[in-house]
């Protein structure tokens, strides 16, 4: 199967093609075991795609949250979040003994945006209790890498709302963005006849920013999504 692109398909994803991409991109996905599967709604003609991690994390990494930074004081103090919920003060020059690990069960959905004509990364996580984390722990919890630029902008990246296939409260990235930094990928791919799947090359992006990760095989394997224009 092949997927003709247009030009301005890089700024709004039909919503037609970005299932052709998410069948391709589950396809490698059950070759390589990898977990993502494709679920429909009941009663509904949409889908969306989904994947369960269970991952392992040190308790500060999830509690611990600097909101303040003072360029005139040389302490630097950060405020942290006990597990209690009680808020302390602490150095960061001071660490003392092993972290506590916890296990946290994620579950990512892909959805399509109807509105932003672009996919949109939902998730949730909990612990094993099922007691779910909580905004500032999912904040936590995002890679230093790209913590102190998205809070920043916290509230127009990471936020929680009602998942809108299923209307129950998920995190999400907010798709803001997406057709901008995706319209800079897809005219070079065309240009140089690059085999291109949206949704590899999107989630490849974004996903590391909330702890999810893509085998790098998927880079290599989509030969059938071609970006040519038909003749």
């Amino acid at each position: 199967m092949s997927f003709k692109i247009k030009e301005d398909e890089a700024f709004c994803l039909g919503e037609e093609l970005f299932q052709n991409y998410c069948y391709e991109f589950i396809k490698h996905s059950e070759k390589i075991g990898d977990g993502w599967e494709w679920k429909t709604v009941k009663g509904c003609d949409e889908g969306y795609m989904s994947k369960t991690v269970m991952t392992t994390k040190p308790i500060n990494s999830l509690c611990i949250i600097k909101t303040c930074s003072d360029g005139d004081n040389q302490n630097d103090d950060t405020l942290y979040k006990n597990e209690d919920g009680f808020e302390d003060l602490q150095d960061d020059c001071q660490a003392t003994g092993l972290p506590r690990l916890e296990t946290v069960r994620y579950e990512y959905h892909v959805v399509y945006s109807s509105s932003y004509q672009v996919p949109v990364l939902y998730f949730r996580a909990c612990y094993t209790d099922g007691k779910p984390l909580t905004l500032e722990e999912i904040w936590g919890s995002v890679n230093e890498c790209y913590r102190d630029h998205l809070l920043q902008e916290a509230w127009e990246t990471i936020t929680q709302q009602e998942h809108p296939l299923l209307g129950q409260p998920f995190f999400v990235l907010h798709p803001c963005r997406t057709a901008k930094f995706m319209s800079a990928i897809f005219p070079k791919a065309q240009q140089s006849k690059c085999p291109v799947n949206y949704i590899t090359t999107w989630l490849s992006m974004v996903g590391p920013v909330v702890g999810l990760n893509l085998h790098l095989s998927y880079a290599s394997s989509i030969p059938q999504c071609s970006t040519e224009e038909p003749d």
